[in-house]
């Protein structure tokens, strides 16, 4: 493969396009893996199987391969009662078998995948947790001399974040890649887009980007032209040759990657489904072909788990959750009360604001725990894009671990320890530093102001963090209190002509003053025509909004945009999905007075989770919102079933596992959650869940019906194992089946019901209880 000394793998992709091997779940079960426990096994148990498909990709034309390691975490294997010291030979024995495969003709990445857990509110790890495991994974792997790291298939880009910050602090220089997987609306299972993907990952020492799994072809291709328009990293691309009832043949697979190279791929492989045949035809296809150069513009903007908030052509932030003046907040603070913080933070959002500054205050008197918890809740349930106004360094670092997307730190004096303290933040996290034009005492005159601005930005410049990276805040002081706006506005001018970025909290000038509205709104507008790029100010204030929409449409051409926020035009719903408990319980409550409970459940309650799923599938929410309505509605159901007599076998039992030997929780979870939202008993069996185990439960509870969960292709033969053992009992009982390696095909051979999702499990089990099916 190469002539004289093998190049570096960040060299050898300058030259050419790079193919990456194909699938290895898919294809350990073609021949003949049946066990329970991920294929990463079969590097301790069968080393042949594994080394004979990696030399078959090699052999195929494939220029680099993956460890087979990709499920080989502390966390995940321990679920199948495997130690840290079970794992670590399982990836020293991937990295020496696959070196033994590429026989010098191949790269070798070390393949990670995720660890199947999920913060709060999403899930309930901890950061700790998920970065030491993937730590402990990312060390064995340079330790055994892999050539990268590739981070793949994983679904929520707080995540991906902790894995890249584990591998770099275990090397600084080894080649990274990074991906998210997708689904066919262009978001992530968390809600994430390429644009958010991009923004998030571009402060970050990552090589490369990549798009992963569930996406053929054709369905992924829009995707990854996206993120190619909004990174300038290297880009890397596997599509899924097919799963289920769509199978992509290796010639109309190797064909669509002349669409990928166009749009700038330097990494070309395959996913699920794919075979040696498919790396074949892709080499042959493309060759030794150069990378496209191709035009991109990593976008100036700041971002959150779900959206990215621009600088261009203004910012607006949000200063409303401030406790100082405002004691309803300072006592919901201290009383932990997060579900008035939260509001805080919604209206100023449902006012038009991307990005809310988020300031506890006293922060000597604050939980941290709390403070972790508003803002993982705003960055999930709320959508919102942050600003840290945070001062102890202990605490910000605490937060930007567990912030997931590309935050506004807020702020720095030029006192230099300070100054290097928060940049280092930054630059390990990722985002943008607000720097203070002044040391020590706030400085009269503009000029001496610039000059602490410029003696900053050398610092910072020091440390590698440039003035794009960078607002300058050039000091709003209270006219009240005798100062002059008009010094501030000069600062504005001299930083702008040395080409700064300037933001400013606006509020501050009226302080102590009559008319504060109107005195804001007027200074706002001086700052903009003087150059201002970015404002601090109160989304609430009708005067606020009026400036700025006259004032950016006047100085910086922006025309009027009237809100057109799609609103979901139901209460209870929208009541559900904010998390709202008290309203909704409120709003039932008060319905009851009219309505009998059960038709209330059956008019008012099951429709608005129907709505709620809808709203789901058509990716108008994402899953943190679809959990907090579940949860939300299961209050709601509560108040009119205390009202009926019902035995917990009366026909609405229903229960729900996943399959032995598969340990993925999620789907199942969200479609238990949901499931028990729409007024169903549920019995939970939890995963791995041995077909004994299943059958007896089924026994004795007499359930509805039974789901069974398969996300693994080696797992779903289980399901029909456990069909099969209840009509040996002559147990005629409905079953759901689904996951991502099931499909119709699976659910005919198991007579069962096929549910994509949550909300088709919730419409067969309601037409299953009309059709009053029960157990023989």
């Amino acid at each position: 493969m190469w002539e004289g000394e093998k190049l570096d793998l960040k060299e050898a992709l300058k030259n050419r396009v790079l193919i990456l091997d194909g699938a290895y779940g898919t294809e350990f079960m073609k021949r003949g893996y049946t066990g329970d426990i991920p294929g990463d096994i079969l590097n301790l148990e069968a080393p042949e199987m594994v080394f004979v498909l990696q030399r078959e990709y090699v052999k195929a034309g494939a220029d680099i391969i993956l460890t087979n390691t990709f499920n080989a975490n502390v966390i995940k294997m321990k679920r199948f009662s495997l130690g840290e010291d079970t794992v670590e030979k399982i990836i020293r024995e991937g990295v020496r078998i696959a070196r033994e495969a590429a026989k010098g003709e191949a790269y070798i990445l070390g393949d990670i995948g995720p660890t199947g857990e999920f913060l709060p509110p999403v899930g309930k790890a901890s950061y700790e947790e998920l970065y030491e495991a993937f730590l402990h994974q990312a060390r064995m792997m340079v330790d055994s001399g892999v050539d990268g790291i590739i981070l793949e298939t994983f679904s929520d880009i707080l995540e991906l974040k902790i894995a890249v910050r584990a591998v770099r602090d275990v090397s600084e220089d080894i080649f990274l890649i990074a991906h998210l997987t997708f689904d066919e609306s262009g978001r992530t299972l968390t809600g994430s887009d390429p644009l958010v993907f991009a923004t998030v990952m571009q402060d970050l020492k990552v090589d490369a980007l990549g798009i992963n799994c569930q996406l053929v072809p054709q369905k992924m291709l829009p995707i990854f032209e996206e993120l190619a328009r909004n990174t300038d990293k290297m880009l890397v691309v596997e599509p899924e040759a097919g799963r289920k009832d769509l199978e992509i043949p290796p010639e109309e697979f190797a064909q669509s990657a002349e669409d990928f190279w166009e749009a700038g791929a330097n990494i070309i492989g395959a996913c699920c489904g794919s075979t040696p045949d498919h790396i074949r035809l892709l080499k042959e296809r493309l060759g030794d072909r150069a990378p496209v150069e191709r035009a991109s513009f990593p976008p100036q903007a700041l971002a959150g788990a779900m959206d990215a908030a621009f600088l261009s052509p203004f910012l607006v932030v949000g200063e409303n959750m401030n406790p100082a003046g405002r004691k309803k907040l300072r006592k919901a603070i201290e009383e932990k009360n997060i579900d008035y913080v939260l509001d805080v933070l919604r209206k100023q959002m449902d006012a038009g604001v991307k990005i809310v500054d988020v300031n506890f205050g006293v922060e000597q008197l604050v939980d941290l725990e709390f403070a972790k918890k508003v803002v993982l809740k705003a960055s999930y349930e709320l959508g919102a894009v942050l600003s840290l106004d945070v001062q102890k360094p202990d605490m910000l670092e605490e937060l930007m671990k567990v912030y997931p997307g590309r935050p506004l730190v807020n702020s720095s004096t030029v006192a230099r320890e300070e100054l290097e303290a928060k940049a280092g933040m930054v630059k390990r996290y990722g985002g943008m530093l607000v720097l203070l034009a002044m040391e020590k005492d706030v400085e009269e005159e503009p000029f001496r102001r610039l000059e602490k601005a410029k003696k900053g930005m050398k610092i910072l410049e020091s440390i590698g963090l440039d003035k794009d990276r960078v607002f300058i805040d050039p000091l709003v002081l209270s006219k009240g209190a005798g100062k002059d706006p008009m010094d501030t506005l000069e600062t504005i001018r001299l930083l702008k002509a040395e080409g700064y970025k300037t933001i400013a909290g606006i509020s501050n000038v009226s302080f102590g003053l009559p008319h504060r509205k109107e005195h804001n709104a007027c200074f706002l507008t001086m700052a903009i025509a003087y150059g201002l790029d970015a404002a601090i100010v109160n989304p609430l204030s009708d005067k606020t909004r009026e400036a700025l929409k006259f004032s950016l449409f006047l100085l910086k051409d922006v025309p009027f945009e009237e809100r057109s926020d799609e609103e979901i035009g139901d209460e209870l719903v929208e009541a559900m999905i904010r998390g709202e408990e008290q309203r909704v319980v409120d709003h039932v409550g008060k319905m009851l007075e009219e309505i009998p409970p059960l038709e209330l459940i059956d008019r008012v309650l099951k429709p608005a989770m129907e709505k709620v799923g809808k709203l789901y599938e058509e990716k108008k929410i994402y899953l943190p919102h679809l959990l907090l309505a579940a949860q939300t509605a299961k209050k709601a159901f509560d108040v009119p079933l205390k009202y009926l007599e019902r035995s917990e076998d009366a026909g609405r039992t229903f229960i729900i596992c996943t399959v032995k030997g598969d340990i993925h929780d999620i789907g199942k979870g969200i479609v238990a959650a949901v499931v028990r939202a729409s007024g169903f008993r549920v019995k939970d069996l939890g995963v791995d869940v041995p077909s004994e185990r299943i059958v007896e439960e089924v026994e004795r509870e007499k359930p509805l019906a039974l789901g069974l969960s398969a996300m693994m292709t080696t797992t779903v033969g289980r399901i029909l194992e456990v069909a099969e053992m209840l009509r040996s009992k002559n147990i005629h009982l409905p079953i759901l089946v689904g996951g991502a390696s099931v499909d119709e095909r699976i659910a005919k051979q198991a007579n069962a019901y096929y549910c994509r999702n949550a909300t088709e499990a919730v419409k067969t089990l309601e037409k299953l209880l009309n059709l009053n099916v029960t157990n023989t």
